[in-house]
């Protein structure tokens, strides 16, 4: 039996009030699916408009070896539609976007155990971004 802890980490965004977090088990074992979510929060009094890219939205998670190097990403060779969502969200409203890592890294090739920074990306508006802070998942042998 082993933890089961989750990350939340959020990042502010460029704009007024709203955050992209970053939900993750803490520490997984080697050859489970790691679930991942990213949220995004109106967390001022007042509707604020996201653009986004793409349709469904477009989302990027990204994974950083112990290594210091990219091993994996959501979007790696992904086509993205060019389209332009505009959504409000009203105070407090939450979108969440959900995906699972199979511990594989960008060539399909299984990726040993250790330490691991991840970080979500919701690109909006070009040029522009969200990014939620990076946290870090061990995977166990």
């Amino acid at each position: 039996m082993f933890l089961y802890l989750l990350v939340l980490l959020s990042a502010c965004s460029p704009r007024d009030s709203m955050t992209l977090d970053l939900v993750l088990p803490g520490t997984v074992h080697m050859g489970d699916s790691v679930p991942m979510t990213l949220r995004v929060t109106n967390t001022g009094p007042k509707p604020l408009t996201l653009y986004s890219q793409g349709r469904p939205t477009t989302f990027d998670i990204q994974v950083i070896g112990p290594d210091g190097s990219l091993v994996w990403h959501r979007l790696n060779r992904a086509v993205i539609s060019s389209v332009l969502q505009v959504r409000e969200l009203a105070p407090g409203e939450v979108l969440e976007f959900n995906d699972y890592w199979d511990q594989r890294d960008n060539r399909g090739q299984a990726v040993p155990a250790g330490k691991y920074r991840v970080t979500g990306v919701l690109p909006t508006d070009p040029p522009g971004e969200l990014r939620s802070r990076s946290a870090d998942l061990r995977i166990l042998p």
